[in-house]
């Protein structure tokens, strides 16, 4: 265990020899582009990274089949300790370049242990009083790597382990009561408020939405000579955090989209864009422990359990394979939606159109549902947005809207009001062209517009929200998704709100649809209308034969 195992780490991924993910292989790149060098201001020396891993080579495992044998670290792992320890500048080597750091990467991935060791490493060599803290989202999180921490202690020789002080709830430096580590974390009233860190641990950094959690941690570094930001993390089922501002801030770098920041690293990995979740051939580029801590065929049976269970999709992409999805208990795989067939011109058997109002600044939409036969429909989407709602829209969802408006299934209205008179417009053209047999609306915030619609003669007809009114349509829109029954526009917009849909289930077996509660800028306003729709359409069957609720 050596320095250049990790470097070998960055040729053998840059060379192609390991399968990892894009993301990595740029870091792995960069990393090795660095390390050649000379025209900057520092320079990697190895002596620095040794010095640690000799530290940790004096450590042993405390949990699973190789507990108290003595620690070895993978070569991804030499290679993040290579990055943080090796490269300092040229007229100061005490001073180091990194400062920020990110691991995204899956579970059981020894994450924790890393750290661990990074953090009792830093008490004992790091600056004269150093601080050291790990923040989450809870106090159990927060203790994961505090823990790992002491018992790792517990391994080292004898008079190593002496210049620690272990207590219940920080470790210190023996004759050196500055300096310390501790866990944080919000709900324990320990938010690091007048703390002035050295090192800053974040683990589980997706899922922490509180930003003061985090900014108050980083605002106390400013006077420490080498401040270290530690992010830890897998995905989560929301980007509404300072992490996620932070994690596409480095993708941006990694991909030469943003100017290159020396002071950050990370190894982010993940399934790529595109990647087949079913494919065991990708699995590997997920996790660099994929057949060591992960065990092969427990991902077996989750990834069946998925194609059986959709519901459970879209925890396993987040936590196994590491992508981010906008529900934790998604409706359903989005492959079906993306499967289905496009919407080709042909006369329907009836047509129907439902359209759900937002609040006067929110996304309005609008669904066409042409019904040809008993299990063949088409659905079109309009979608009707104030001008200047689209500043308001986070950075990380303004291309999807974007496109939308490109391709013109995403209307802006002017003023910082809906204009009701345009969906008006659009809906009276639309009954008019097919013949609609019913409009079917949610009556919030709807009365003014359906009003005018009814005093045109037009067949409107209020949809009540509750679970009794559109447990069936729901059931019916997703079998009729999952047997690839509904043809489209494949309009992105479109798909990304069907991935936003999360299920509730009660205990009689009545489902609603509803949106991700762990993103509040999540957008599911298309996939209510289109079920609306179909709740009109079960409730006019076929004459021709037994259509509506009794197939469920």
């Amino acid at each position: 265990m050596n320095w250049n195992d990790g470097v070998q780490y960055a040729i053998d991924v840059s060379s192609g020899n390991i399968n990892v993910c894009k993301d990595v292989q740029l870091s792995c790149q960069r990393f090795l582009n660095q390390l050649e060098r000379k025209d900057w201001r520092w320079e990697f020396r190895p002596e620095y990274v040794e010095h640690i891993l000799k530290f940790v080579s004096m450590t042993k495992h405390i949990k699973g089949p190789a507990a108290g044998q003595k620690m070895e670290l993978m070569p991804f792992q030499i290679m993040f300790l290579c990055a943080i320890y090796g490269f300092r500048d040229k007229q100061d080597n005490s001073k180091r370049m990194v400062q920020d750091v990110i691991l995204f990467i899956p579970r059981k991935a020894s994450k924790s242990t890393l750290i661990a060791i990074i953090s009792l490493y830093e008490l004992l060599f790091g600056e004269v009083g150093s601080e050291i803290y790990c923040t989450a989202i809870d106090r159990n999180q927060a203790s994961i790597v505090f823990d790992t921490a002491k018992g790792l202690i517990d391994t080292l020789p004898g008079q190593l382990s002496s210049q620690y002080m272990v207590y219940r709830h920080e470790i210190k430096k023996a004759k050196d009561g500055q300096t310390k580590f501790m866990a944080l974390s919000r709900d324990s009233k320990k938010t690091g408020d007048g703390k002035n860190p050295s090192v800053s641990i974040v683990d589980e950094a997706a899922q922490i939405t509180e930003r003061n959690s985090i900014e108050v941690i980083n605002s106390g570094m400013v006077a420490r000579k080498n401040p270290l930001r530690i992010y830890i993390t897998t995905a989560s089922f929301t980007r509404e955090t300072i992490f996620f501002e932070n994690f596409t801030y480095l993708k941006s770098m990694l991909a030469g989209q943003a100017e290159d920041n020396p002071r950050w690293f990370g190894l982010l990995y993940a399934l790529d864009e595109g990647d087949d979740w079913k494919d065991s051939a990708t699995w590997s580029k997920v996790n660099p422990m994929h057949g060591i801590s992960i065990n092969t065929e427990a991902i077996e049976q989750r990834v069946k359990e998925a194609q059986s269970k959709p519901s459970a999709v879209n925890e396993l992409l987040c936590k196994t394979f590491n992508v981010w999805v906008s529900a934790n208990s998604a409706w359903m795989d989005v492959q079906h939606w993306i499967d289905s067939p496009e919407v080709v011109e042909e006369t329907p058997e009836a047509t129907f159109i439902a359209f759900d109002l937002a609040a006067t600044r929110d996304l309005n939409a609008v669904c066409t549902l042409h019904r040809y036969e008993q299990n063949r429909f088409a659905a079109r989407f309009k979608f009707f947005l104030p001008e200047d709602s689209l500043d308001f829209i986070p950075t990380h969802y303004k291309p999807i809207f974007m496109q939308a408006i490109q391709r013109g299934s995403l209307v802006l209205t002017e003023g910082n009001v809906t204009d009701y008179s345009q969906i008006e417009s659009y809906i009276k053209d639309e009954a008019e062209k097919w013949q609609a047999k019913e409009i079917g609306y949610d009556a919030w915030n709807a009365a003014s517009l359906v009003s005018k619609l009814y005093e045109n003669g037009l067949p409107v007809k209020k949809i009540g929200q509750g679970m009794a009114v559109l447990s069936n349509p729901s059931k019916f829109v997703e079998k009729s998704i999952m047997s690839k029954s509904i043809a489209h526009e494949h309009d992105p917009f479109v798909e990304w709100q069907l991935g936003n849909c999360e299920i509730y289930e009660d205990i009689n077996g009545n489902k609603k649809v509803r949106k991700n509660s762990a993103d509040t800028n999540a957008k599911i306003d298309g996939i209510i209308s289109m079920i609306m729709a179909f709740h009109c359409s079960l409730d006019n069957p076929m004459l021709s034969d037994n259509y509506g609720f009794r197939l469920l």
